[in-house]
């Protein structure tokens, strides 16, 4: 018995250590909900770390977008759709309110669906569908 103890340990072990680097930051909809939330404050470094490299362009076209239009967030609950390997997607209700000029609008974050890849163990938004 003593003998089989370390050969059982192994897969155990391995299996163990999978699971906790999967975790990461979160399921794919902690990252949707992180990277909105850098999108309302225009912090662009925070939107690319949470992006995939095909995406990190237009992250940082979306920060400038927000930067000075005094966003907030309000409702926000992202759940995850389908995932299939390492591809994901997310969807949210709530809204992003912006002030320009004294205007406010709304955007309705249901409008979009997140496509993620999971990449080096976590998720990063790669665009919409």
């Amino acid at each position: 018995m003593s003998k089989r103890f370390p050969i059982l340990l192994l897969p155990v072990a391995a299996l163990m250590f999978a699971l906790l680097t999967g975790c990461g930051a979160g399921g794919p909809e902690k990252q949707v909900e992180a990277y909105l939330k850098a999108r309302a404050e225009g912090n662009a470094n925070q939107m690319v770390s949470l992006s995939c490299s095909s995406w990190e362009g237009q992250a940082r076209i979306e920060a400038s977008t927000f930067k000075s239009l005094n966003a907030r967030i309000e409702g926000l609950v992202c759940s995850a759709g389908d995932t299939q390997g390492n591809a994901s997607t997310v969807t949210c209700a709530g809204k992003i309110i912006t002030s320009y000029n004294g205007e406010s609008r709304e955007v309705n974050l249901a409008d979009k669906r997140y496509a993620l890849t999971l990449d080096g163990g976590e998720w990063r938004v790669c665009g919409y569908r």
